[in-house]
């Protein structure tokens, strides 16, 4: 099982940090490990990264795209993609500070099929994974 971190970038902070992911990653790799010792300094770290998410549009933009497919399930937040014919399974939560995929597959059909965008950036920090979506998705 896979479990990635979706994460909206700010449009600067995505110009600057295109051609270098890495640096990104490890940034947002130590706010993942944080002991949160100055949450001051963490907050405003944050601000000049992240953008938010707005969960009742992206859930109702989500549940639009897939309500028709048979594997799609959407209960009390919860997206769900269960293909016994594709064998995956994957659940997907929109937070405002990010998404949360968990899937035993390694390009989910939640993944690919709606979350298009320059600024998301995806990381998977038990297997040390990270990559721009609109370049995994190529």
């Amino acid at each position: 099982m896979r479990t990635f971190y979706i994460f909206k970038i700010k449009k600067e902070m995505t110009i600057l940090t295109k051609e270098i992911p890495y640096n990104l990653y490890r940034t947002i790799e130590s706010f993942y490990y944080y002991d949160n010792n100055n949450p001051d300094v963490s907050f405003k770290i944050y601000h000049d990264i992240f953008d938010t998410f707005n969960p009742l549009y992206v859930n109702k933009r989500i549940n639009n795209l897939f309500k028709n497919n048979k594997h799609y399930i959407y209960n009390q937040s919860i997206h769900m993609i269960d293909n016994k014919y594709t064998n995956e399974l994957s659940k997907l939560k929109v937070y405002k500070s990010h998404i949360l995929l968990k899937s035993n597959v390694i390009k989910p059909t939640l993944l690919i099929n709606y979350l298009m965008s320059d600024n998301l950036f995806v990381c998977d920090f038990q297997n040390k994974d990270y990559f721009w979506l609109n370049e995994f998705v190529r």
